[in-house]
């Protein structure tokens, strides 16, 4: 194989484990779906392929995580580690190259007064499974006036019904329990976990009677929660995941994010912002 075409192969590999961008495939789409519109500012699309589609981005089993030239640092219990909360020539990221500033700040589902930092994910992003367990670390180690919570994408059909079963599992109160499962179940099971069927049978395992899931999978709140996913889904004009909201004002990453490392110190920085607000 001539250098050229090695070179442009692991450049593609590289950006697959990086994010998923656009819409995920799905085999029967919804008219009423909303579509991913074009990529803003913030969105790292990758390297060395125009679309990429979902089954190019789901990692091999025992694929590793992405590789990073810097440690992670996590966010600090103290404020030690927090920027100064002065002139804006002290942050260190700035607006459209590491993430972007939404025109109208959007309502969260934390308390007052408590900053929220979302993840937009899905469960068959090959990236979103290799950032969760750096950001479940991450988010253990944030202050008290900090909340982290998850936001299922809604793109497509498909990711209707992956988002249907994290609210499912939500509104069991098995979420916690099941959610690095359901990750696995995809990624290193292949499971494409599309099918009721397939899915009760997930929650079997998890001591759920089919009775119980029948009532919670269709339930009202699980109704709204999709809708309000959508919706969020539209508002924060998500097109690629891993994508963090902070306090429903700033989506990252943006284009000069490098790494899931520098992607949490964007936030960490972001964090900070609102707290000075406050």
């Amino acid at each position: 194989m001539n250098n050229p075409i090695r070179s442009a192969l692991i450049g593609l590999l590289i950006a697959l484990l990086w994010a998923c961008g656009g819409e995920a495939p799905s085999t029967s789409q919804s008219t009423n779906s909303i579509e991913p519109a074009a990529p803003p500012v913030d969105v790292i699309e990758p390297a060395s392929a125009e679309n990429v589609g979902v089954e190019e981005t789901i990692p091999a089993p025992n694929e590793p995580v992405e590789t990073q030239d810097e440690p992670i640092r996590l966010a600090q219990a103290t404020p030690d580690d927090t920027p100064a909360a002065g002139s804006p020539a002290e942050w260190q990221f700035s607006a459209g190259q590491h993430y972007t500033q939404l025109a109208s700040a959007q309502g969260t589902s934390s308390a007052p007064g408590v900053i929220e930092v979302a993840e937009v994910f899905w469960y068959g992003c090959g990236g979103c499974y290799n950032f969760d367990p750096i950001v479940e670390k991450w988010a253990d180690n944030l202050q008290d006036d900090v909340a982290f919570v998850r936001i299922p994408v809604m793109w497509n059909p498909t990711n209707e019904i992956h988002a249907r079963l994290f609210y499912t599992a939500l509104s069991l109160g098995k979420l916690e329990e099941m959610h690095a499962t359901i990750f696995d179940s995809y990624h290193q099971k292949r499971k494409p976990l599309t099918s009721e069927g397939q899915i009760k049978e997930l929650f079997a395992a998890f001591d759920v009677s089919e009775e119980d899931f029948d009532k919670a999978y269709k339930s009202f709140e699980v109704e709204t929660n999709l809708r309000r996913a959508k919706s969020l889904t539209s508002k924060y004009a998500v097109a690629s995941v891993p994508t963090l909201v902070v306090n429903g004002k700033y989506t990252a990453p943006g284009p000069q994010v490098k790494n899931f490392g520098e992607l949490l110190r964007v936030a960490d920085e972001l964090i900070a912002k609102e707290r000075a607000a406050l």
